[in-house]
């Protein structure tokens, strides 16, 4: 079933399976939060691939969605669910339909609120109050009832997690958020950033760049840069008006057209010619859902 969005707080989607929704995050939250999204299918079950995508917090007005722990099978999911860091594209199965209003949130939105390295949580998904107070998530599954009932629209629900993490974003220690400022700054400038840039500019031991890098991402710098240009090149192949030269600048960044595809269906799991497809995994591979990350995507078009 196809059917466009119809809430007045946001844009209207083309007519596809899944409508994928996007709302800036406040100014002063733009290095806790990517975007604020809102997800809708009539379908009654979908199956996906969910990209290598950063942690979500999620807030189901209908419907539920699973991702698959390592053993294949498919974890319980509660009202209010985190989905931790991904570091290769996993499935994911929709229980619909679906209305589910949620926050992508950047390296440092998600320490303020989980505090844990990345490289030890990760691929999984996890219910609320294994990181949140009782309050804080009565207080999102009671707006999700409302915006359920039709008495609310999607803004309540991201301004409460707004005021979550502008109470948390203190909570990360200074030297840590310039190392996250500089290393997003080097991812960002350029398709394949220099792995002696990104030490030469560390401000510290080389030692204390990796262990940092773990655990704000996820991986080492050398596995960040090649997650990184996955993603992008994902995003050039799925949206087809960025422009033709920095198309051909991440193809020229493989060494051929076998490794570009393997690398891609490992990030975003679809070979490149299934990326523009309709589906959420193709809806999230938007630049404006990626912040700091995709910036060198988004400049040509601004």
């Amino acid at each position: 079933m196809k059917r466009p969005v119809q809430d007045d707080n946001l844009s209207i989607s083309t007519f596809v399976p899944v409508d994928f929704d996007l709302q800036a995050p406040p100014s002063d939250l733009a290095d806790y939060i990517n975007t604020f999204f809102v997800i809708r299918t009539d379908e009654e079950t979908l199956d996906e691939m969910m990209p290598a995508y950063s942690a979500q917090l999620l807030v189901y007005i209908r419907g539920r969605s699973h991702i698959a722990a390592g053993s294949g099978e498919f974890g319980q999911v509660q009202q209010v669910t985190f989905t931790a860091p991904l570091m290769q594209a996993m499935p994911v199965k929709v229980s619909g339909p679906l209305l589910l209003v949620g926050a992508s949130l950047t390296p440092l939105g998600w320490q303020c609120l989980a505090n844990t390295p990345v490289d030890q949580l990760n691929n999984c998904m996890l219910p609320a109050r294994d990181i949140m107070d009782a309050d804080t998530i009565a207080r999102l599954e009671n707006l999700a009832d409302e915006y359920g009932a039709g008495k609310i629209g999607c803004d309540p629900i991201f301004e409460a997690i707004s005021e979550t993490l502008r109470a948390r974003r203190g909570a990360i220690r200074s030297d840590h958020v310039q190392f996250v400022h500089r290393t997003m700054e080097w991812l960002s400038s350029g398709l394949s950033p220099s792995i002696d840039d990104f030490y030469r500019d560390a401000a510290m031991s080389p030692r204390t760049a990796q262990r940092l890098s773990k655990r704000f991402f996820g991986a080492s710098p050398t596995r960040l840069i090649k997650r990184y240009r996955a993603i992008r090149a994902a995003m050039l192949l799925a949206n087809p008006a960025l422009p033709q030269p920095m198309r051909d600048e991440i193809r020229n960044s493989y060494f051929d057209q076998a490794h570009l595809i393997r690398d891609i269906r490992r990030y975003t799991g679809r070979t490149p010619t299934a990326l523009n497809d309709g589906s959420i995994a193709h809806e999230s591979l938007y630049p404006e859902g990626h912040g700091e990350g995709a910036k060198i995507l988004r400049k040509p078009l601004e």
